[in-house]
């Protein structure tokens, strides 16, 4: 073969190995890229969806308590969207920038493989072929002071990691959170979950139970009244309570003897609201509203005689006489229960309470999925052109994220990153704290809390924050001290590799 012909053969056989590395490292580095993208999109579906379905509940929410500032809070579901996809384009783009630094190192590698195709003039005058630019058969031997290029980009690499390491540090990255803490009153909703929850369960010895709204509900058994002697003929009783303001109270008659008054359970449905939820002096009160589906009230009375008081009620065995009984008036009996198990069903707001004995830590589950957690209440009876006022009802507790904590004083409320209120995601444990006489503590509602939150705040009123903490990407396994600790040594890590790279850059081989 002559050598004119070899030399081109050999070019276009490096050219056309040079062209099909380069395409593959460009095929496996699209593959990754691909591979993000997809995950990108799938998690930019996934939040789109979840946005929507919150929505919807929140419309939902805001048409039922007729409160449409709720709306509002879809657009900060929006924004931070828009951050954390802000953040994950971000390392697509790092990938991007990677790609374009390995295709400029190497289109050096392209000029020096492909030989030049044209010849040079010998001392005849007789073209020859320029067979020292045939590349050898074997690897040529590193100059002595030239650096590998893949040393090189190692190290470019790792002064580019360095380069990014504050922007990693510094850029704010959710965490999640725990807490606990001793409140006054607590408000939440029932948050994301298809099946009931058992709030409260087994809670014996009830020395009365008071139950508001609008209910019915029918009592077997023997009845004795003063009030009404008709009652005294009949063995059952159906009550209708028709009006938000109906109410019954149940108490035992012997009041010496132990109560057989139990509450089996309280079944929470989905997105069910919980208000005004307080303990105090062996009280036990809240407010349920459903949203969705009624909630239900199992009670169990046992043997005992029972007295039981009716406001704003209607009796159907007693409508069809001449004399209707007054609903305005207080109608008080005596009950001897002859099926001691009663079950109601709370289709519309209801207040429950409940005088109870010293609490037990087996009444309430816990681990509660919850949504628009609130520890504080509003202040009534202001002018609506007044702006709303809110009073904390946290007395002590403690609350931490990323290897940081945070002390909760009384009256102190909890904000999140925009001062709005936490997002608490579920209770764990939610115990009842009796009042201790020797030791003179507080009582009230203990509440575990976790959730997932990118800066914490806490301060005296709904929109000043006194301390805060937030998380970061490297939070998860070092300490804000850790971290301001190395700073100084990337400083000098990265002052070194480039001072390096600068000073090495023409032996790149």
């Amino acid at each position: 073969m002559k050598p004119t012909v070899r030399l081109i053969f050999k070019g276009v056989q490096e050219l056309g190995r040079w062209v099909l590395v380069g395409i593959w490292n460009l095929l496996v580095n699209l593959f990754w890229l691909g591979i993000q993208l997809i995950e990108l999109l799938l998690w930019a579906f996934s939040e789109l969806r979840m946005w929507i379905h919150r929505g919807f509940v929140q419309i939902k929410k805001a048409i039922a308590q007729k409160d449409f500032m709720i709306l509002f809070v879809p657009f900060k579901w929006l924004l931070l969207g828009i951050w954390q996809f802000a953040f994950q384009g971000f390392w697509l783009l790092i990938r991007l920038i990677e790609l374009m630094v390995w295709y400029m190192t190497h289109l050096p590698t392209l000029t020096r493989t492909v030989p030049p195709l044209g010849n040079s003039l010998g001392k005849s005058g007789i073209s020859k072929p320029r067979l020292q630019s045939i590349p050898p058969e074997d690897p040529p031997r590193k100059q002595q002071g030239r650096l590998p290029q893949d040393r090189y980009r190692a190290i470019a690499l790792i002064a580019l990691c360095l380069a990014v390491l504050p922007l990693v540090t510094f850029v704010r990255f959710p965490h999640p959170f725990q807490g606990s803490i001793l409140v006054e009153e607590l408000s939440f909703q029932y948050g994301e979950s298809p099946q009931s929850f058992v709030l409260f369960e087994g809670i014996s010895g009830l020395r009365q139970m008071a139950i508001a709204g609008k209910q019915s509900f029918t009592l077997t058994g023997r009845f004795e009244s003063a009030n009404d002697p008709r009652l005294n003929q009949l063995s059952s009783l159906t009550v209708d309570l028709p009006a938000a303001e109906s109410e019954w109270e149940i108490t035992p008659v012997e009041a010496d003897r132990r109560s057989e008054l139990t509450l089996k359970r309280l079944w929470l449905r989905q997105h069910t609201l919980v208000e005004q939820f307080s303990y105090e002096r062996s009280r036990l009160q809240l407010v349920l509203q459903p949203a969705i589906r009624p909630n239900v009230l199992e009670l169990d009375f046992g043997n005992q005689p029972m007295r039981v008081s009716l406001r704003g009620y209607q009796i159907t065995e007693l409508q069809s006489g001449s004399s209707r009984p007054n609903p305005d008036t207080a109608l008080e009996f005596t009950w001897i229960p002859e099926e001691t198990g009663l079950t109601l069903t709370l289709r519309e707001q209801a207040a429950i309470s409940a005088i109870v004995p010293k609490p037990s830590t087996q009444w309430i589950p816990g681990n509660l999925n919850v949504e628009d957690v609130r520890f504080y209440r509003r202040q009534p009876a202001q002018p609506a052109t007044d702006p709303q006022i809110y009073e904390s009802t946290a007395i002590a507790g403690q609350i931490g994220m990323a290897r940081q904590s945070l002390q909760i004083s009384q009256n102190d409320f909890l904000m999140g990153e925009t001062a709005t209120d936490l997002e608490i995601e579920k209770f764990d444990t939610i115990a009842l704290v009796p009042s201790n006489p020797p030791e003179n503590n507080p009582t009230g509602i203990q509440v575990q809390f976790s959730g997932t939150e990118t800066q914490i705040q806490v301060g005296p009123e709904p929109t000043v924050s006194t301390q805060s903490i937030q998380g970061n990407f490297l939070n998860r396994w070092f300490s804000q001290e850790t971290l301001l600790a190395l700073i100084p040594v990337w400083a000098v890590g990265l002052a070194f590799f480039l001072y390096w790279g600068i000073n090495n850059f023409s032996k790149i081989g």
